[in-house]
């Protein structure tokens, strides 16, 4: 068990198997939380009546006091990888993450986190394994993990494709402001910048890129009627460079001119108020 520090997670313990076709445990209970890494071969989990088929890259979590059974695949049995681990601040950490609503966490397709998470979870090994080793150095590798696993979780009626869009254009609504690029947004939640092309094409009918910017005029046309700031700060505000930039992408797709389109209901207004 690491040293006791106040405010970051105590990790209990750190192990790995390569497990014999069929190898099973449970159902049983811990009285801690336990994270599974896959690092190879494929395996099920079962938790509250459902079954979750997992492969490589792929984790599940469990809860102190759960009941859980899982069980290595008999032609191409599991390897992984585990940390024992609480805190009371283990809960707000987790919320953090696709742990959130769900027990799995599902490896993205196109993406290089499966090779992360087996480095970190190898170099979580060697530290836990070490004399004397730095329980801040344990900490932070156990936290840049966590980190890793905050793609979207599967619920029930949606697909992760869905989630993806999802989670994009959530992060396209928190981040318009700034100069934000797709292989950003791609990278934020963890998938490949060509697949979030693709599922953008599939479920929207237009780029990213695309929806980017609609976003962007969207909100610029609130500001210019709501408000009283300047051309500038409005393109400043909604991500564009400069208000010349602003004004062509604006005009191109309402017909306007951001000046104009001001001027334009500022005496609809006008109109109605006299009525």
């Amino acid at each position: 068990m690491n040293q006791s520090l106040s405010g970051i997670p105590s990790i209990y313990f750190c192990g790995h198997e390569h497990c014999q076709p069929g190898h099973s445990f449970g159902p049983a209970v811990r009285p801690h939380y336990l994270i599974h890494v896959v690092l190879s071969g494929k395996g099920i989990f079962k938790h509250q009546g459902h079954t979750y088929s997992l492969k490589s890259g792929d984790s599940f979590l469990i809860k102190p006091m759960d009941s859980t059974y899982y069980e290595a695949d008999q032609t191409n049995p599991w390897e992984y990888a585990w940390i024992g681990f609480n805190g009371q601040e283990i809960p707000a950490l987790l919320n953090q993450t696709c742990f959130q609503d769900s027990c799995i966490f599902i490896c993205p397709p196109d993406s290089e986190r499966k090779l992360n998470l087996r480095t970190l979870m190898h170099s979580i090994l060697n530290t836990f394994s070490s004399a004397n080793y730095n329980p801040f150095t344990l900490t932070g590798l156990f936290l840049e993990l966590l980190g890793l696993m905050t793609g979207p979780s599967v619920v029930e009626g949606n697909s992760y494709s869905t989630q993806y869009i999802k989670r994009a254009m959530d992060y396209m609504k928190n981040n318009y402001g700034y100069n934000i690029r797709i292989q950003d947004i791609a990278a934020a939640i963890g998938i490949d910048r060509t697949y979030l092309y693709r599922l953008f094409m599939e479920q929207q009918k237009i780029s990213p890129k695309q929806y980017l910017l609609q976003l962007r005029i969207h909100i610029a046309s609130d500001m210019l009627s709501s408000s009283d700031y300047s051309i500038t700060e409005i393109a400043y505000s909604c991500g564009f460079k400069d208000a010349a930039a602003f004004s062509n992408q604006f005009k191109k797709m309402t017909g306007y001119t951001p000046r104009k389109f001001r001027e334009y209901l500022n005496l609809e207004k006008t109109i109605y108020r006299k009525h």
